[in-house]
Formats: C-alpha cells, sequence, structure tokens
C-alpha cells in the first residue's frame, strides 16, 4: 500500500439540521467543497482517510451522520419516508456552501446506501445543483442473498410494525480484504447490524426509481465499484451507468464492497482525486 494518508482530524464538528457533522478544510482557500455521504449502518467518523485525500486535492469536505445513524437521532437504521434522507442531504448542501467562497464547486460523494440517497436525489424532479457527483459501490440492488420469508416479513412489517429490526447479515469479510480495517469495523460500536422493515421497502423503492430514471442525471458521474462485491450488485450498478450520459464507470477489479478500505485503496485514492481535477 502506497500513497495512504491515513484519517485526518475534522477541524471542527457541528449539528446541522438536528444532525452530527464534521468539517474538513484545506489550509488555504478551497477549490470546492465536497459532501460526504456514507453507507448503511455506518457513520461518517470512517470517512476521515477519504476526506484526508479530498483536503490533500485541495478541496473541503463535508461528511454527516445520516438520520438513524452514527451520532445523529433517530431509530437505527430506520426512516418513515426516503425523502427524509434528501432533505437531510439538501440541509447539509446548504451549510457546505456557506463554509467556500460563493460560486466555488460542490461534489456530492456517496458510498453505498449514500450512493443510493446521492443517486436518487440527482435522478429527481428538482435535482441539486452540483459540479459532479462521485459514487462508489452503489446499493442499487443486493446481490447478498436475503431469504424469502424475509422480504415478505418487510413488505407486511413496513406497514403494520415499520419498526420492526432483523439481522441485515452483514459480515466483515464482505467488506473489505484488509485484515485491520475488519477489525476497526467490528469493534466501532457506531456501527450496527440491523435493518428495519420500513427502511428495506423504502430503500427498494429508491432503487427502482433510480434504475428508471438514471438518463435524467445531467452532471458528470464517477462511478468507483468494487468488482467483487458480494453486497450491492456491480452488475446493476453497470446497469444504472450506462443509462447515465457520460458516466466514469471504474470496475475495480478484485475489490469488495469498500472500496475506500480496501487492501489496495491507494488505487481508489488516485481515481477519486482525479475525479476531483476534473472537476
Amino acid at each position: 500500500m502506497t500513497d495512504l494518508p491515513g484519517p485526518l482530524t475534522p477541524t471542527q464538528t457541528s449539528t446541522i439540521g438536528g444532525l452530527y457533522a464534521e468539517v474538513f478544510m484545506p489550509a488555504g482557500t478551497p477549490k470546492g467543497i465536497v459532501v460526504i455521504t456514507h453507507g448503511y449502518a455506518e457513520h461518517c467518523g470512517r470517512y476521515r482517510e477519504v476526506a484526508h485525500v479530498i483536503v490533500k486535492a485541495g478541496w473541503a469536505a463535508l461528511s454527516y451522520d445520516v438520520r438513524g445513524h452514527g451520532q445523529s437521532p433517530g431509530e437505527r437504521g430506520y426512516i418513515d419516508r426516503f425523502d427524509t434522507y434528501l432533505n437531510d442531504l439538501s440541509a447539509m448542501q446548504a451549510a457546505a456552501r456557506a463554509l467556500v467562497p460563493d460560486g466555488a464547486p460542490m461534489i456530492l460523494l456517496g458510498h453505498s446506501h449514500g450512493s443510493l440517497i446521492t443517486l436518487r436525489a440527482l435522478a429527481g424532479d428538482q435535482p441539486p445543483t452540483i459540479k459532479a457527483a462521485i459514487v462508489s459501490s452503489p446499493y442499487l440492488a443486493l446481490k447478498l442473498v436475503v431469504p424469502g420469508y424475509k422480504k415478505v416479513l418487510a413488505q407486511v412489517a413496513s406497514r403494520l410494525a415499520p419498526k420492526l429490526a432483523q439481522p441485515n447479515s452483514l459480515r466483515v469479510e464482505d467488506l473489505t480484504a484488509d485484515r485491520a480495517k475488519q477489525a476497526e469495523r467490528v469493534a466501532d460500536k457506531l456501527c450496527f447490524d440491523v435493518a428495519t422493515s420500513r427502511w428495506y421497502t423504502e430503500s427498494t423503492a429508491a432503487q427502482d426509481y433510480v434504475l428508471a430514471n438514471a438518463s435524467r442525471i445531467k452532471v458528470p458521474t464517477t462511478w468507483l465499484v468494487g468488482g467483487a462485491d458480494p453486497i450491492a450488485d456491480p452488475a446493476r450498478s453497470r446497469t444504472v451507468a450506462d443509462k447515465v450520459e457520460g458516466a466514469s464507470y471504474h470496475d475495480l477489479v478484485g475489490m469488495k464492497h469498500e472500496v475506500f478500505n480496501e487492501v489496495d485503496r491507494g488505487k481508489v485514492f488516485a481515481e477519486l482525486t482525479r475525479a476531483l481535477a476534473s472537476a
């Protein structure tokens, strides 16, 4: 592994719209700002090395704990409507714009479920005004096999018991091949291992929406997709990316779900840096 900057301590932490957020600023005037949306069942503190890459490239970064995650309020893994995630993302963008000079470009960066939130916003009727988007291992379809009874239970419970939580069956070995990162994930008490029934149905509907409306995305997108991802289906990512005009798709051969935590993540960071330079 080369050129790994390690995690960066936030310049400041704050609360935005009730949600916990971390801000990272470069030494000089930032070229722009990147808003980072993390994946399901984790939190923004796991993206401090990604923030370091962004700051080294001369950009500012704002990351936040999605509602129901990390240090933000809400039942773990629960959301009543997916639109709540979109509204929270809008609040983060407004706060991010206040951190950089007027007219400075903004980029949205999402991982897994954060990529779903990002892409759902971009494919919507009122897409955010941004320069570009970067998505890693988008959660656009499950490759992980879920027993049929769990799917049926989630569908029924979404109406009758929307906060019903079931084990999400994620294994750290499916996230990354990096043993140290696996151990970090196991020890991280801000992560959790359940999925609620309403979140399942709302996220599934969001996936269907992005698949049907991907051609509406008009900003440049960079796709960083683990080719050996056993959780989020890489084939669905390719299908959706093919519908997005000018999408830059990177098949990261041999990498699992968390490409920013993989053994060879220096290669992923190099792609991230190139995407920022071209924005």
